[in-house]
């Protein structure tokens, strides 16, 4: 791969007085948590889930691979269970997605510039605000793709066995992480054979002790998918196709419509902001995607004809799942581990941009878009309950818990919900219990004590027995917190 340029290696984006790249990435990440702890003892849908399965440890948890829930079941046995230790899992991941799409940019431009490219993801919707707000596996996916990326940049930079073995790790830890990490694979591999500069990294026979690695890292949870197949496997595509059969023009204009709306919904915002702050400049640095260029000096690796492999390949299997599979929806927040690499291919194409005289404008932009989602997250939850419309984070859990603790409840034996939401949070609240989450089957566990508790809803009415407890941050006037309960001694 071809050196950068030592006028452009000279260039500085921010002043010698600066904090550096890393102390705000700390900063920012940290400032999350400690706004996630301070808002709301309660719990989103996916905290929740990790809340109920890190009671024990699988090798697969529903339509999941397990190595989220194993890495919060690591943190939980050293911090505790609480708000805290499961904020601090998923904004270290996401501090680690940047640090990842930073090394990989670091191949192809100056450091600097590099970490402006890599602090623009936070313009992408689904990185910047979603994962923030309620994800889990799919922030652990695009941490994992990303440094599955900047593995192979290294690698394609300076073959050596360690990084042919770090590469074969990192990719079993994909396939353990979530399904659709196979398609990111598929497609970075397919760019990698397609072009003869880089298949020659390919031919070694440390690539088949790389598969090798890889391999026996997913064989525990392949068998496990064989045994749960109904869960693993037929819920996960049962999310790709609607719920009434439709024809196949129909399907595919369905299929191709909702890919494209998810990718502009994606990378729209990022892509717009790039093209207002640089205007012409953008758009002769998009061209060098498709425009041929003269191949690199040497033995170097042509990085633009690599990432024009790679959005053709992304792009055939889209199709592909649209034709063949009948995917007639797609959501953009599954967008994350194929187009998270966007910054990397563009500044990569562009590395004269470190000296752009517009350059301070995209960073003061990304820095304002940076305190606007942490301030806006941090407000929604009082937002909801002042509008009274109020969601997971407003339910009073920590009032709950006290109101059952007077009630005559331990907190020890099991407890069992209806609501997996409420019995996340309350298996936070009492962590010395068993948390499960009603089937349906009518059937209740024979350990004793047990306690079940359901939130109601406004059809059913209210007994005396049952708990009213006003959402957090609600006012007086509001309709509140309904919960029924029944303690087993």
């Amino acid at each position: 791969m071809a050196g950068t340029p030592p006028a452009l290696a000279r260039a500085r984006i921010l002043p010698a007085t600066a904090m550096p790249p890393w102390g705000w990435l700390l900063l920012y990440f940290a400032a999350h948590v400690l706004g996630r702890v301070l808002v709301s003892p309660a719990l989103e849908l996916d905290e929740a889930e990790q809340a109920v399965w890190t009671q024990h440890l699988q090798w697969g948890y529903g339509a999941q691979p397990p190595l989220y829930t194993w890495l919060q079941w690591v943190v939980f046995q050293v911090l505790g269970v609480s708000v805290f230790t499961l904020s601090l899992l998923k904004n270290a991941l996401l501090a680690s997605a940047y640090v990842c799409v930073w090394l990989a940019c670091r191949m192809l431009m100056p450091a600097s510039l590099a970490a402006v490219a890599a602090a623009s993801m936070l313009l992408m919707p689904q990185i910047g605000w979603e994962a923030s707000r309620d994800l889990t596996h799919s922030v652990l996916l695009t941490t994992v793709s990303a440094a599955t990326l900047a593995v192979v940049m290294a690698l394609l930079h300076r073959p050596r066995p360690g990084l042919y073995l770090l590469t074969g790790f990192v990719a079993g830890l994909g396939m353990l992480t979530k399904y659709s990490y196979v398609g990111f694979l598929a497609v970075l591999l397919l760019a990698l054979l397609a072009g003869r500069d880089t298949r020659a990294v390919l031919r070694s026979r440390w690539t088949l002790l790389a598969v090798a690695v890889a391999a026996l890292m997913v064989v525990p949870h392949g068998l496990w998918v064989l045994q749960h197949w109904n869960q693993a496997i037929e819920s996960t595509a049962g999310k790709l196709t609607g719920k009434v059969p439709v024809g196949f023009v129909h399907g595919l204009w369905l299929g191709l419509s909702s890919l494209v709306l998810a990718v502009l919904a994606f990378a729209g915002p990022w892509a717009l902001t790039l093209g207002l702050v640089f205007g012409r400049d953008a758009l002769r640095a998009w061209s060098r995607w498709w425009r041929p260029a003269a191949p690199p000096d040497g033995a170097g690796v042509d990085m633009q004809a690599l990432w024009r492999r790679y959005f053709l390949a992304l792009g055939l299997l889209f199709l592909a799942m649209t034709v063949f599979g009948e995917v007639t929806r797609f959501k953009d927040r599954w967008m994350m581990p194929f187009l998270f690499l966007l910054p990397v291919a563009f500044f990569g194409c562009a590395p004269e941009l470190a000296g752009h005289a517009r350059l301070p404008r995209l960073r003061r932009v990304i820095a304002t878009v940076a305190v606007l989602v942490l301030v806006l997250l941090t407000a929604r939850v009082p937002y909801n309950a002042l509008r009274d419309k109020p969601d997971e984070l407003n339910q009073p859990v920590r009032e709950l818990a006290q109101a059952l603790r007077a009630r005559g409840y331990a907190g020890s034996g099991t407890i069992v919900s209806n609501d997996r939401t409420l019995a996340g949070a309350l298996r936070v609240q009492f962590p010395r219990a068993h948390v499960e989450v009603d089937d349906g089957d009518g059937r209740l566990p024979a350990e004793r004590p047990l306690l079940w508790v359901e939130p109601l809803t406004d059809a059913l009415p209210t007994r005396p027995q049952d708990l009213v407890l006003p959402y957090h941050f609600s006012g007086s006037g509001d309709a509140p917190a309904r919960y029924r309960y029944a303690l087993l001694p």
